[in-house]
């Protein structure tokens, strides 16, 4: 009879923490909202993979699926509207949901993983007539089939939230004094230096003055993980993957 007992407890407590295994949490920090936001902050929400939460400190759980991208649909109560973000919820870690004052927007963080939002862009098959342009938030990356880097928005502001604009571009050099219409023009793109993260902080700014030709793809993202996203462009079928 002991013996079964003990079978059984430790089966039970097996299952708890299997069960614990499989679900990320997600809550709100309320701490930094003042009286007088109170009231218009309550009134905006996510769907997280469909379950609803509020500016509440309440917690949601979302199964971890490393193999899919999963959705977040922020209601934004000051413009009246709703933002579809993308991340992966791969593991079961613990994030708090920031309401950022600068950008209408929000923070997430965690305290039992490293986050970010680190971009590897790569292409499938060589091509030498055309130049792609990757990039995320301000910063940007020439992409090819030999590139092995990721990168982070390092001219991002220190007050920008946590969600960045991937994409990627055919594009073709931009001469501003040729070119009259300099809005085709990515002047606000910081080129990613060629020697890596170590030149981030003692190389000057660089520029990418390029035309966009024809967008390959764009998605509102969150790094939940320490893992880049991996955007990967075949020239050949013109198709994009993730990994």
């Amino acid at each position: 009879m002991h013996t079964k007992i003990t079978a059984i407890l430790f089966l039970l407590l097996f299952s708890e923490q299997l069960n614990a295994q499989e679900f990320a949490e997600f809550t709100t920090d309320t701490s930094r909202i003042n009286g007088h936001m109170r009231e218009r902050i309550s009134k905006e929400l996510w769907y997280i993979n469909g379950q609803e939460m509020h500016y509440d400190g309440k917690t949601i759980k979302i199964k971890v699926n490393p193999d899919k991208f999963d959705t977040i649909i922020y209601f934004r109560q000051n413009q009246k509207i709703f933002d579809t973000v993308l991340c992966n919820v791969a593991s079961p870690n613990k994030y708090t949901i920031i309401y950022n004052e600068c950008c209408s927007f929000f923070n997430i963080r965690s305290k039992t993983t490293r986050t970010n939002n680190s971009v590897l862009f790569r292409l499938k098959n060589k091509d030498e007539k055309n130049i792609y342009l990757g990039s995320t938030g301000m910063t940007g990356i020439l992409a090819n089939d030999t590139n092995t880097q990721a990168i982070f928005d390092f001219c991002a502001s220190a007050m920008t939230s946590s969600r960045t604009i991937v994409s990627l571009y055919q594009v073709e050099p931009c001469d501003l004094d040729l070119d009259q219409d300099i809005e085709d023009c990515d002047i606000d793109i910081c080129i990613w230096p060629e020697n890596g993260i170590e030149a981030i902080y003692v190389d000057e700014e660089t520029y990418g003055n390029y035309k966009r030709i024809q967008q390959k793809m764009g998605i509102a993202w969150i790094g939940l993980n320490s893992d880049p996203l991996i955007v990967v462009y075949d020239p050949v079928t013109n198709k994009i993957t993730y990994e």
